[in-house]
């Protein structure tokens, strides 16, 4: 930003210094140089941190875990009555007329519930406001590292290409030298040494509420 007497100019705005009127276009028509021979200094721009209000008080300043918790807990528990609700009257209707619930909806209420209990037990396994903030905000890496432990998929070298040694190619009826196979169709490839693998989804994020049929 620019100051000038202690007061913060903006572009486009015409200013008065020494009894002498500057107009609006003044600042972006002259040269920093310029700007300095009548007193006009750069200042750093002032960042201001921010911070999300739902999960604390202000910077570096967490609201009580506890209390959050029970909050966001809750929270889940609105949103799948919330979710519950439109199909809520197939059970009105079967409890009053015995009339079949659709099995997809019997399904997707029964993957309501079950969703509904691991957000909240994701929730309380947070350690800190800090972790539950990530959780809930999506602040958590969407991937993580592939491993063979972790159902990754292996990567494949396609720099060196096997071939199917079941499918000779000949020439004119006879071998060549040194013996040349046909590709596998589709290809196949080496494995990387060490082997890498592909990025997985990330298994801590919070869990998602299932789609409606």
């Amino acid at each position: 930003m620019l100051k000038l007497d202690g007061k913060t100019l903006a572009y486009d705005r015409a200013f008065t210094h020494n009894n002498i009127n500057y107009p609006r276009n003044w600042l972006r028509l002259t040269s920093l140089s310029e700007k300095q021979a009548i007193g006009i200094t750069e200042v750093a721009d002032v960042v201001t941190p921010s911070y999300n209000q739902k999960f604390y008080w202000g910077v570096n300043n967490p609201k009580d875990i506890d209390q959050l918790k029970v909050q966001w807990i809750a929270t889940q528990k609105k949103e799948a009555a919330g979710l519950l609700a439109p199909t809520d009257w197939l059970v009105t209707r079967y409890a009053e007329a015995t009339t079949a619930i659709p099995e997809s909806t019997k399904t997707y209420r029964a993957a309501l519930r079950t969703v509904c209990g691991e957000r909240e037990t994701q929730i309380t396994a947070c350690a800190d406001t800090d972790a539950l903030c990530a959780l809930l905000t999506g602040g958590l890496p969407k991937t993580i590292e592939g491993t063979a432990d972790n159902g990754a998929t292996e990567k494949l070298d396609t720099s060196k290409e096997k071939f199917d040694t079941s499918k000779e190619v000949l020439v004119d009826g006879a071998s060549q030298e040194p013996k040349v196979y046909e590709s596998f169709d589709p290809k196949q490839y080496e494995s990387y040494d060490p082997k890498q693998y592909e990025a997985v989804a990330n298994p801590a994020l919070l869990k998602e509420w299932p789609v409606a049929p």
